[in-house]
């Protein structure tokens, strides 16, 4: 029996392969003659590919990449308490309302933040959460906590707190960037069974950079490929059949509509 390499992660040569495959690039060698592995703009497209696809992925919301447990501390208290100041927490550092610190900062491969929590530092206390701002944050006077968020100016927004907390975070990270010199046979991405959505991108911005007139088929290769992850996911969250609550007037049912769950 022919051995095959296991998982679910891809590897990198075998979306090249695939790429290479399908744009007739292995007629004289399965390495390719133009789509080579040591071509300048072969690591060019392989990670933009893997941008794209996650970014698709995520904007459809199947994150790939979900980071959870990051902690951000020592949160030192609002340095101004003032009810008109704000705090944030940047890729630059922590601003206290007068002074920006050099640490904490943000996770060098944050994307978006997706939850947080709160607790006071050195505490051992459970996290308790925080809440996104659905409008802009309050106008009040400091606490001993945070309270509500708001992404903004790719920070952390907070209204200040009189204590030092600790802030956990959950995140969409970026994928790790695939160096030029990395060894495509011994380099997995981390897209679950990817392989073909991956390779059809590949595919899409080689034939984009070249004016292919297929470009727009490739395109749509690639696309359907993602929707099919995309689909697998949402199944999985549709197996338990549930009807809604009717709705009621009196003693009787609008339009026939049954109360009661499913069963």
């Amino acid at each position: 029996m022919t051995q095959v390499q296991e998982g679910t992660y891809p590897i990198a040569e075998d979306v090249l392969n695939l790429a290479r495959a399908i744009i007739n690039d292995m007629l004289r060698t399965t390495a390719g003659s133009i789509l080579v592995d040591s071509a300048p703009f072969t690591n060019v497209f392989l990670n933009n590919a893997v941008r794209r696809t996650q970014r698709y992925l995520a904007n459809n919301g199947l994150l790939s990449n979900v980071v959870d447990n990051a902690i951000l501390t020592p949160i030192t208290p609002v340095a101004n308490q003032n009810t008109g100041v704000q705090v944030f927490v940047s890729a630059l550092g922590y601003y206290d309302g007068m002074t920006t610190h050099s640490q904490p900062v943000l996770p060098p491969d944050l994307i978006l933040p997706l939850s947080l929590m709160q607790r006071q530092t050195n505490s051992g206390a459970q996290f308790t959460p925080m809440w996104p701002a659905k409008q802009p944050l309050q106008d009040r006077i400091p606490g001993p906590y945070f309270g509500e968020w708001e992404w903004r100016n790719d920070a952390i927004n907070m209204v200040g707190s009189t204590s030092t907390l600790d802030i956990r975070v959950r995140y969409e990270g970026r994928l790790a960037r695939i160096s030029p010199t990395a060894d495509y046979t011994k380099t997995t991405i981390n897209i679950r069974d990817g392989e073909d959505a991956l390779g059809a991108a590949v595919v899409f911005v080689y034939a984009f950079s070249r004016g292919a007139a297929q470009r727009a088929e490739a395109r749509a290769m690639w696309q359907e490929e993602c929707d099919q992850l995309i689909n697998r996911y949402v199944r999985k969250d549709q197996r338990i059949a549930v009807r809604p609550r009717g709705y009621a007037a009196g003693g009787g049912s609008i339009d026939g509509a049954l109360s009661g769950d499913y069963r």
